[in-house]
């Protein structure tokens, strides 16, 4: 008997648990993180991939009942880390299971057949979202008449990128709050309409650029 109320009792806290947390991250409209630079971005994700979704599948941990969404990714370029195999799998917190929908504020999920490139936090560490700064580590990639070029995940052309970290703190914009769906990293410069998308970075034009940032 009592064995059986710990157990229950485990999973009750842990369900608890998660949902401050979600409590804690998320407002009536949004979720709000921290901004970073884009420079940030790169340097501290672990590993930044092109790649594009190949499954997603909703499964409930047995333990805490949480649903989370796997996305299987296959893997086309690996701008940055260590990683061996031609696919990886992250999990997103949320979804729908078993006629149970679970959404988390601000949460972008990859969808089936989407192309990006994707700045991944950590490898190892179970987050509510596995991309950096949520949507300021996550890019789509766009057909434009068979150019492939580069959008947010709020479907904003990337125009540009510039490295920030060199601006004198004297002068350079405190980092604030952002939406974790919608907004994008300092040094990322955008087009707010998707029809001009003519005008965004290539793929290449756009790794080019992180690669120097990287480098610098």
């Amino acid at each position: 008997m009592n064995t059986f109320l710990n157990v229950h009792a485990k999973r009750f806290i842990t369900a608890l648990t998660c949902f401050l947390c979600l409590f804690a991250f998320s407002s009536a409209s949004a979720t709000t993180i921290l901004g970073m630079d884009i420079d940030k971005v790169a340097a501290d994700a672990e590993f930044v991939f092109e790649g594009s979704v190949i499954n997603s599948e909703t499964r409930q941990d047995n333990n805490s009942g949480i649903i989370s969404t796997y996305v299987t990714f296959q893997i086309n370029d690996i701008i940055k880390g260590d990683y061996i195999g031609d696919s990886v799998e992250l999990k997103f917190m949320g979804g729908v299971f078993n006629g149970q929908i679970v959404q988390v504020s601000g949460m972008r999920i990859p969808e089936m057949d989407e192309q990006g490139i994707y700045f991944v936090e950590s490898m190892s560490k179970d987050l509510i979202n596995p991309l950096i700064g949520w949507s300021q580590g996550h890019f789509i990639i766009v057909d434009d008449n068979g150019t492939r070029r580069i959008s947010t995940a709020g479907n904003q052309p990337v125009l540009d990128v510039e490295a920030v970290s060199s601006i004198p703190r004297s002068i350079k914009k405190p980092l604030s709050t952002v939406e974790g769906n919608t907004d994008i990293a300092t040094g990322v410069m955008t087009q707010t309409s998707s029809i001009m998308v003519k005008r965004a970075l290539t793929v290449e034009e756009f790794k080019s650029r992180i690669t120097s940032l990287l480098a610098n």
